[in-house]
């Protein structure tokens, strides 16, 4: 269960995806700004005179702090699971935090309900009610998900998700008895199950991927970028590589190399050049050692020019693809030089292309001079200015 909450809090805001996520601490928009016990009129009020709600908050903390210590191995009764609450909802930061873990702990799909009532006040993009409804979820299935149904806030998501991540089978034969509507509105179903199948299987993750991918879901290269950041956790390079190899060649296999190469490339881009000109050769390979570059361009452009030459002749278009789009967000005029090396026409006019768009945004005039002498056919230079 460790693991999965682990997971949950790693995943919780790209569930997410093209929304705004609440970037408000959770214990400050619960505490500070609620008048709570963390905000400054309250810690004034402790040092000169404890006020009612002070006095309570530290009588419920030393009640529950006896219940544990002599019933550490019972089941909370109900009046524990109100103690709990009580700190989590008025207790300072520590305080919460070690109160919201032991709900997580002690959570029975028997107790879930009125454990849930402990965290109905956070708001829907907290990271504790979706770790709870994760947790809630992985417990007792589609219990968690009906429950969600009668209430105003999103949380079938992430009960989806905890239960695909503890039993995959039956959490899809659920949501594939959803209507494609259900799947796809704003409960963000879909992305509950992308995540937990993630943390089940990143093959199953990616399986998921290519079906949405079938059926004409444009957020399944999103999907695969969480199952290959699943996939990555094993730290096994070979393993992942593999993983990537048994994705049908096409955009999503592309998607999956170029994840995997720029987590590689953060750590040690010089040795993620190694892995990726290793590849067997196909567009994979080709997005790999572009972005392996990309990275190395950003953190030493001089040392990742200086390797793009000491690469097979058939490896240094993609190479120089990914180094110029990196310099020309520093050097834009640099950037479309590099770009105008590349030896495959059709590589080297959509290079031009994304070098040029930047290059036009930063310096329209000299981005003009640029494109009167680029020789890019019509359509190439409508791309750049906008014009199509």
């Amino acid at each position: 269960m460790l693991h999965h909450l682990i997971w949950a809090l790693v995943a919780v805001t790209t569930f997410v995806v093209g929304s705004k996520i609440n970037s408000s601490n959770p214990e400050q928009s619960a505490g500070a700004k609620e008048g709570g016990i963390n905000s400054p009129g309250n810690r004034r009020a402790e040092t000169s005179g404890e006020d009612g709600s002070t006095r309570r908050a530290k009588s419920t903390r030393s009640k529950s702090r006896t219940t544990s210590e002599t019933k550490e191995n019972a089941p909370l009764t109900e009046e524990g699971i109100a103690e709990l609450g009580a700190i989590f909802k008025e207790g300072n930061l520590i305080e919460r935090r070690l109160a919201f873990a032991e709900m997580l702990k002690q959570l029975t799909p028997e107790n879930a309900r009125q454990m849930r009532e402990q965290i109905a006040h956070m708001p829907q993009d907290s990271a504790e009610f979706r770790e709870f409804h994760y947790a809630w979820g992985a417990i007792a299935g589609d219990e968690a998900i009906i429950h969600g149904k009668d209430t105003p806030k999103r949380d079938m998501a992430a009960a989806l998700a905890g239960w695909a991540s503890e039993d995959p089978q039956s959490a899809m034969a659920y949501f594939e008895s959803l209507t494609p509507g259900e799947q796809n509105n704003g409960a963000l179903m879909k992305w509950g199950a992308a995540f937990g199948l993630a943390d089940a299987d990143p093959q199953l993750a990616a399986e998921f991927a290519i079906e949405r991918s079938q059926n004409g879901d444009k957020d399944a290269g999103k999907m695969i970028h969480i199952a290959a950041a699943a996939a990555m956790k094993s730290g096994d390079r070979e393993e992942v590589t593999q993983w990537a190899a048994n994705i049908p060649e096409g955009d999503l296999q592309n998607t999956a190399f170029q994840k995997i190469a720029g987590d590689f490339a953060k750590e040690n881009p010089a040795e993620a050049v190694d892995w990726a000109t290793s590849l067997p050769e196909g567009e994979g390979k080709n997005h790999a050692v572009g972005t392996s570059f990309h990275h190395w361009a950003n953190r030493d452009p001089r040392e990742a020019a200086s390797a793009i030459n000491s690469l097979p002749i058939n490896q240094q278009d993609a190479a120089t693809y990914g180094y110029a789009t990196s310099v020309v967000h520093k050097e834009p005029a640099a950037g479309v030089q590099w770009a105008a090396n590349i030896k495959d026409p059709k590589d080297r006019t959509n290079a031009m292309v994304d070098t040029g768009r930047v290059f036009y945004r930063r310096d329209r005039e000299a981005a003009q001079e640029w494109l009167a002498n680029s020789n890019l056919p019509e359509e190439a230079i409508q791309r750049i200015t906008g014009g199509k």
